[in-house]
């Protein structure tokens, strides 16, 4: 009884390891398709070291792979970001960054880096920069039209209290500006009285900083009389999503101000559950330019009827992308839901059609569009 007892156990134990291997070789085995990428990788490498005359950089090699492997997917907002890459993007998404506060820009055709204005407050404020002025060095490197603007911008950029030698040229005349480096904070939210007690407040994009600078803006408008407002989302590309519905919930009543559903099927209600609402009418300007959370804004105060939209049919992204780690520090950025608005529309490739249709006539230098909201508030 004893022997026949220990042969089912070695019985059990072999057919146990058995399985075992069999499940251990199939958690290690690697695809022949990997196998046949890493070798084709492999055999590029190597073309390069023995043929390429330029220098090479084995990071960039790296990086770029990466990036084509999400590219392959077809889609415009999926990318891949390294480290440095995924901090500079933190940098510009929370609205806050240490340099000299000088918007610039560049000349797709000749490549020369302009000033637009300095930001206010900052170390570039009263300097006497103005608009135009040619950005010809900074420090000792000369600016070539080849450089892309952001290696310009990230060289001018740097840690709190340090400095930065700038040169200009305007007029043929050249001058060299020396700054110190301090935070600056991103001014996305711009006001303005306009007649009638009508208070106007711009919203250029939804960054973290957005949140406090709506809230701030709006009360200054109130302080000096506003009863009524026109928020303008007009050429605002979005931004983040908790910003938005931050906002949404200052404006709108109790309700839902966006969902989104995943792959799956899984459904996440973004709503208002504060006591916070607009005690004004309300008029949003939106354009061809106004995609994804200025979406989200606009399609929520559509359909709770809470405002009056007017211009002209939005962008329509009616997708979320998030940021899923690597695991080294870099990260993928994947767009992983669609987002509906609170009746249920996803706008995607569609866009928002505005209740009041208005377009700009860029001939002339008036503002139809602001015009038709204000005429539309003076009736209420």
């Amino acid at each position: 009884m004893k022997k026949k007892l220990s042969k089912i156990l070695v019985g059990l134990l072999v057919v146990v390891c058995i399985v075992e291997g069999f499940f251990l070789y199939r958690a290690y085995v690697v695809p022949s398709s990997t196998l046949q990428t890493a070798r084709k990788i492999n055999r590029i490498e190597q073309i390069i070291d023995k043929y390429y005359k330029g220098s090479v950089k084995k990071s960039d090699l790296e990086d770029y792979t990466y990036k084509g492997l999400v590219a392959g997917l077809g889609d415009v907002y999926s990318t891949y970001y390294s480290e440095s890459d995924f901090k500079e993007l933190e940098e510009s998404t929370s609205g806050v960054y240490y340099g000299v506060g000088i918007y610039m820009t560049q000349d797709i055709k000749t490549g020369i880096i302009t000033v637009v204005k300095p930001v206010k407050g900052s170390p570039a404020d009263g300097s006497g920069l103005k608009k135009g002025d040619v950005l010809i060095k900074v420090g000792n490197y000369k600016v070539k039209t080849s450089d892309a603007l952001d290696d310009i911008v990230k060289k001018i950029k740097g840690a709190e209290g340090t400095k930065v030698n700038l040169t200009f040229t305007r007029n043929q005349t050249t001058k060299t500006y020396t700054f110190t480096r301090q935070s600056i904070e991103n001014p996305t939210v711009e006001t303005k009285m306009l007649k009638d007690q009508i208070g106007y407040l711009q919203i250029t994009e939804f960054d973290e900083v957005t949140v406090s600078q709506f809230k701030s803006g709006l009360a200054s408008l109130k302080k000096q009389g506003a009863k009524k407002l026109i928020i303008d989302l007009r050429d605002n590309p979005g931004g983040l999503l908790t910003s938005v519905v931050d906002i949404a919930s200052q404006i709108l009543p109790k309700g839902t101000i966006v969902y989104t559903e995943d792959k799956n099927g899984n459904k996440k209600y973004y709503k208002d559950t504060k006591n916070e609402q607009l005690d004004m009418p309300l008029c949003v300007l939106v354009n061809g330019n106004s995609a994804s959370a200025a979406e989200i804004l606009s399609g929520a105060v559509k359909d709770r009827n809470t405002g009056t939209l007017v211009g002209e049919t939005t962008f329509g992204k009616g997708i979320v992308q998030g940021f899923f780690e690597v695991g080294d520090g870099s990260y993928v950025k994947l767009t992983y839901s669609s987002y509906y608005t609170p009746a249920g529309h996803n706008i995607h490739k569609k866009g928002i059609k505005p209740d009041v249709e208005v377009k700009d006539n860029t001939k002339t230098k008036a503002d139809e569009q602001l015009d038709k909201a204000i005429s539309i508030l003076q009736k209420k």
